[in-house]
């Protein structure tokens, strides 16, 4: 016979004048680097801590209780454990009950049902309490960090695609193997410059290694020994979201890739070679990075039998983005047509969004109209698509244009003979290999192919840019 679930108290808990202090302490003290200058508002605090900006006022009102894993996650934010004095529960009597799913994917683990010493610094980490498919990469990858104790995981795809999410729900799901976890986005507050090297490192050691003073000044070498002994110490847990924001080709610095050697900064190079020790080096934790490009030392480094893997993620299936629509209004459409409005937008959740909020605003839910329009490209959709292909060269941008041109995909040889004879073959293959790097180009078998938006939108810079006259020569 098949037993029922114990049923478990929902709590509705509410901040103490104690809690509530040491959240306006923390706050204040992280105001200048967290968006903010005198004061931290709804939405920079949203940003930090992943709650929604209602579910923050219900806090800080602290008149209407809430789910007590939001206490635990706006804490963890800001490096704070919640204790027991931090909050109450004034309505013990007439609680309602609820099924207990009582499973690492249920969301935040409160504090007490983790292992001795844990601590989860969950830094941008966003909420996915509400989560789609992915059924599929979680377990691959629940099983590479549990069983196959990989020392480096790499996440690459589009913008959009659900990298983010992704790391985030794995670190739910496993944060209990580890002592400790740290979640930090390379994403800078000011474009195109990421955070100080040693800054990051002190903060990396702060939060993994508590007893260290990482405020002493300390050379950068001491500091990545420090940092890897106590990966080597005690098991830890550490994402890194948004590595390309660190990597070559990303900074206005490095993008230029016609003709002379790029030129890395002296950050860039301490940044790779923290990839390439956290890869390589002997240490028992587990990185997980998250990247609109893969990394070049993983290019060389990842493979089955290794402790470096990495996982290209793709769009989201139909049925998985019914589901994620089926919160808003109704959608009206045929099958045929949720399946062309899918395949072209490559499932891409976030540009699936931006075409729902479209139809819902505009042709009032129905797909039919919208696909009637005949125009699948517009400016939010053209903009996600711009910070993926920003830095591209013009030998990449010729490579687009004659996957564009093509209705199937073309071997290396058909590509080499559609594309000028000014382009070398060792700078084809160079621009090939970059743009497949960076979620750009697909590989069916041995040929290369654009997913439909792409080629649209190859097909639109194509037209419009002016023409050039370039020396090609190797990057």
């Amino acid at each position: 016979m098949l037993q029922q679930p114990q049923p478990r108290h929902r709590k509705t808990d509410i901040l103490t004048q104690q809690g509530f202090e040491k959240l306006q302490t923390a706050t204040s003290q992280t105001a200048i680097w967290n968006y903010c200058t005198k004061s931290c508002t709804l939405e920079a605090l949203s940003e930090q801590t992943g709650l929604s900006t209602h579910t923050l006022s219900k806090v800080h009102a602290r008149k209407a209780g809430v789910d007590l894993r939001t206490l635990v996650r706006y804490f963890s934010a800001f490096d704070l454990t919640l204790e027991s004095s931090d909050y109450l529960s004034p309505i013990r009597h007439g609680e309602t009950t609820e099924p207990s799913l009582a499973a690492p994917s249920d969301g935040v683990q409160v504090t007490e049902s983790l292992p001795p010493n844990n601590g989860v610094s969950w830094g941008l980490a966003p909420d996915v309490s509400v989560f789609h498919g992915r059924t599929a990469e979680l377990a691959t990858l629940q099983q590479w960090v549990v069983e196959h104790r990989c020392r480096l995981i790499a996440l690459l795809g589009m913008g959009g695609i659900g990298k983010t999410w992704l790391a985030t729900k794995l670190v739910e799901q496993v944060q209990h193997q580890f002592k400790s976890v740290v979640w930090r986005s390379l994403r800078s507050i000011t474009p195109h410059s990421p955070m100080p090297f040693s800054d990051f490192l002190d903060d990396l050691i702060r939060h993994l290694a508590p007893q260290a003073n990482p405020t002493i000044p300390e050379p950068i070498g001491a500091k990545m020994r420090q940092l890897m002994d106590t990966l080597r110490r005690k098991p830890c847990l550490l994402v890194l979201d948004n590595v390309e924001s660190i990597l070559p080709g990303h900074t206005p610095q490095t993008a230029s890739r016609n003709g002379s050697t790029e030129q890395h900064s002296a950050e860039d190079q301490r940044y790779r070679e923290l990839l390439r020790q956290l890869g390589q080096g002997r240490h028992q934790s587990c990185v997980v990075l998250t990247s609109r490009m893969e990394p070049q030392p993983l290019q060389w480094m990842s493979g089955e039998n290794l402790g470096i893997r990495s996982l290209p993620i793709l769009g989201l299936q139909l049925a998985e983005i019914q589901q994620m629509w089926s919160a808003r209004r109704a959608f009206q459409g045929t099958p045929a047509e949720w399946s062309r409005l899918v395949d072209y937008y490559g499932g891409n959740p976030l540009i699936l969004s931006i075409v729902a909020t479209t139809i819902q605003c505009l042709f009032a839910g129905s797909i039919t109209e919208f696909l009637r329009q005949d125009t699948m490209m517009f400016d939010e959709i053209r903009e996600v698509l711009e910070r993926q292909l920003e830095f591209l060269s013009a030998p990449d941008k010729d490579i687009m244009g004659v996957l564009a041109s093509q209705d199937t995909p073309l071997s290396f040889s058909e590509l080499r003979s559609n594309i000028a004879p000014s382009i070398s073959t060792i700078v084809l293959l160079e621009a090939l290999k970059f743009l497949k790097a960076r979620s750009i180009v697909e590989r069916t078998s041995a040929n290369s192919c654009l997913q439909p938006l792409l080629r649209d939108y190859a097909k639109f810079f194509t037209h419009t840019k002016q023409p050039h006259d370039i020396e090609y020569a190797p990057r």
